[in-house]
């Protein structure tokens, strides 16, 4: 899956997949999504709630997450509090997935499996001519 609509101002490698990404699964779901990057702090309605990418719908009751997603690079995988922070975002019951850099999925799947961390799926992620394909 591919997009090509770029926020001006992001210049992070994370920041773009999570635009990216976003603006895309925003269509393919048919949902509201909330980000998470440096240019826009998450306004989503729980404030504990830190991931990168928040997929919901308004429903009669409030706002319902339907799916949560978090992106990681290469540098972010190597720090020592990225699983820490992926166990603060778990929801139970709610579909959590992860994106990487390509060829960087077996080392995610690792860390996730050494802390216990479950993940709906593990995407990879490359660049090609600024445009950011999910694998």
């Amino acid at each position: 899956m591919t997009t090509t609509l770029r926020e001006q101002g992001i210049d992070s490698v994370h920041d773009q997949v999570v635009s990216q990404v976003a603006q895309r699964w925003a269509k393919a779901f048919h949902c509201k999504v909330t980000i998470h990057t440096s240019l826009e702090q998450n306004p989503w309605a729980a404030p504990s709630q830190f991931c990168d990418i928040v997929g919901w719908h308004v429903t009669p009751g409030g706002q319902t997450i339907e799916w949560m997603a978090e992106v990681e690079t290469a540098a972010s995988l190597a720090e020592g509090q990225t699983a820490a922070n992926w166990r603060r975002g778990i929801v139970r019951g709610i579909p959590y997935y992860l994106l990487v850099p390509r060829g960087m999925k077996e080392v995610a799947q690792k860390l996730a499996d050494s802390t216990s961390v479950v993940f709906s799926c593990v995407y990879e992620y490359a660049f090609v001519n600024d445009i950011c394909h999910v694998l």
